[in-house]
């Protein structure tokens, strides 16, 4: 009696094993269908972008954020001097450094534009690198992304370094509204391209494809359907045996 109480327990715990790991491979499958199927969205809102016909960009610029993810522009202007911030823990081609973050007034525009200048590697003591921004009027090539600009961190607040304040965990545009006073367009811009102002411009809207984000998610079904008869097998084998 003892012991086909012990069968039955080890029988519902194997098969409650089985259900778990066949839930996350069918909730992990599902995550990334749908990654791929937002990456798909904006692969063809960029490509909406380059296919529509370029407005006024003044007017333009003030269609819904949302709408210009992607989008890419072109401004003739000047760097506001004095505004520049350094956006910690990148990492390009094996070198740790910083994202080089400025603001920029371009000609007949109602606002600022906070743009992402590239990447500018970490100097061995981890200081702040010593950079000019050209005093130059300078045209710009930039693409704009409007959703989840401040990404994953575990920081509370942008600047956390009390000696660094223009040291960054993350971008959140209250932040320069706030220490600036400046009005500021309500998205991020990043220069594109590859000539350099002051830092190695690095920037990709889609940087996985949907097709990958796809294999990933028939990976993860084949998984958890695998595993699925696995544990089906064995716990039939080991009926049979009792």
């Amino acid at each position: 009696m003892q012991e086909v109480s012990r069968y039955k327990l080890s029988s519902i715990l194997a098969t409650l094993a089985v259900i778990l790991v066949v839930t996350v491979c069918v909730l992990l499958a599902r995550w990334q269908w749908l990654r791929g199927e937002n990456k798909e969205s904006l692969l063809n809102q960029e490509l909406a972008h380059l296919a529509a016909p370029r407005p006024d960009l003044r007017k333009f610029l003030t269609t819904s954020p949302d709408l210009l993810h992607s989008a890419k522009i072109k401004v003739v202007g000047h760097f506001v001097q004095g505004n520049i911030w350094f956006l910690d823990n990148k990492v390009i081609e094996g070198q740790t450094g910083y994202d080089v973050v400025t603001l920029f007034d371009a000609n007949n525009l109602n606002g600022m534009l906070l743009v992402n200048l590239g990447f500018v590697a970490a100097p061995a003591s981890r200081t702040l690198p010593l950079l000019n921004l050209p005093d130059e009027q300078i045209e710009l090539n930039l693409q704009i992304k409007s959703k989840d600009i401040q990404g994953f961190t575990l920081a509370s607040r942008p600047a956390m370094d009390i000696n660094q304040p223009n040291l960054l965990q993350y971008i959140d545009l209250s932040y320069f509204l706030n220490i600036t006073g400046l009005s500021i367009y309500p998205f991020l811009t990043y220069q594109v391209g590859t000539q350099a102002v002051v830092g190695q411009p690095h920037y990709q809207a889609v940087v996985m494809s949907p097709q990958k984000h796809q294999a990933y998610a028939l990976q993860w079904l084949l998984i958890g359907i695998s595993a699925a008869a696995i544990g089906y097998f064995m716990l039939k084998k080991k009926e049979e045996t009792q």
